[in-house]
C-alpha cells in the first residue's frame, strides 16, 4: 500500500533544481514518519509519491535511497517499507535509551529556556486535545513534538546526536504503543508530570519521571508483542505480568 494522499504543495519542477525537490521530498517522508502517518503496512513506492505529489519519479526515487541509506526505510522488491526491529533490537536499544535520555533531560531542565518550555507546554495542551477527540495522529505528533523540545534544549550536541539515531526506535515504539487507548492515558499523565518537573526545574524529578515513562513504554511495547502472539501460541492469560520476549536471532541488514 502507498502512502495515503501526499498533497503537500511543492513548486514546479523548473522552478527548483532536481537536488531542492528530492531535498523537500525526503524532508515530507520523514515528517510523516514522525507524525505516525507511515505506518509498518504502508509501502511507499516512487512513481506512486510522484504521481500524487505531481512531480518526476526521479527526485522520489532520491529521497527514498536516502531514507534507506540512513536506516529509516528498507528496500523490497514492491518498495520501501519502514524498519522492522527484533525483539533483540528493541531490548538493546531500550537499554541504550534509558542510559541516555534521562540524564540527558536533567541536563535540558538545566539550561531550559523559556521558549523551549513553552514549547513543551503548547505539546502537552495539543496531546491532550488530541486524546479527548480520540485523533491517535495528533497525539503522536504532539509527544514527538513534546520530546523533540526537551531534546533541543540538551547543550551537549554529541549526545544529542546520540539520541537523535535511536529516534526511529522511539518511533517504532510510538507507533506500536500509542494506538492503544489506555496506553495513551498513561503516556498523557506522564507527560505532564514531566512538563511539570521542568517548570519547577526539578532535574532530579525530570530524570526519574522520564527514566520511569521509558520502563512503561517497554513493558508497554512488550505487552502488545504477546498479545499479538497469543492467538497463535496460547500465551499466557490476559492480564499477566508483560515481559521481554526471548531475544530473536539479529537479522542481517
Amino acid at each position: 500500500m502507498a502512502v495515503a494522499s501526499i498533497q503537500d504543495p511543492l513548486p514546479k519542477q523548473g522552478e527548483l533544481s532536481k537536488q531542492n525537490i528530492r531535498d523537500q521530498v525526503y524532508a515530507i517522508l520523514r515528517d510523516r514518519m514522525y507524525r505516525g502517518e507511515i505506518s509498518y503496512e504502508d509501502r511507499l513506492v516512487d512513481h506512486e509519491i510522484a504521481a500524487q505529489m505531481k512531480i518526476s519519479r526521479m527526485p522520489v526515487r532520491e529521497a527514498l535511497m536516502q531514507l534507506k541509506s540512513e536506516g529509516h526505510l528498507e528496500g523490497t522488491s514492491r518498495g520501501f517499507v519502514l524498519p522492522q526491529f527484533t525483539p533483540e533490537d528493541i531490548a538493546n536499544m531500550f537499554e541504550i535509551r534509558l542510559l541516555l535520555e534521562p540524564h540527558a533531560a536533567a541536563s535540558s531542565c538545566s539550561h531550559s529556556t523559556v521558549e523551549g518550555l513553552g514549547r513543551m507546554k503548547l505539546a502537552v495542551e495539543e496531546a491532550g486535545r488530541a486524546h479527548r477527540k480520540d485523533d491517535v495522529l495528533t497525539y503522536m505528533h504532539a509527544n514527538w513534538t513534546f520530546r523533540s523540545a526537551w531534546v533541543d534544549m540538551v547543550p551537549n550536541q554529541h549526545l544529542v546526536q546520540v539520541i537523535n539515531r535511536l529516534r526511529d526506535h522511539a518511533q517504532a515504539i510510538r507507533l506500536a504503543t500509542l494506538k492503544d487507548k489506555e496506553f495513551r492515558v498513561l503516556s498523557l499523565q506522564y507527560t505532564k508530570e514531566i512538563l511539570e518537573a521542568f517548570l519547577r526545574r526539578d532535574t532530579d524529578a525530570v530524570q526519574a519521571r522520564v527514566a520511569h515513562n521509558l520502563r512503561v513504554s517497554a513493558a508497554s511495547y512488550y505487552a502488545k508483542q504477546e498479545a499479538m502472539l497469543r492467538p497463535v501460541t496460547g500465551g499466557a492469560p490476559a492480564g499477566a505480568t508483560p515481559t521481554a520476549p526471548t531475544p530473536a536471532r539479529k537479522r542481517n541488514r
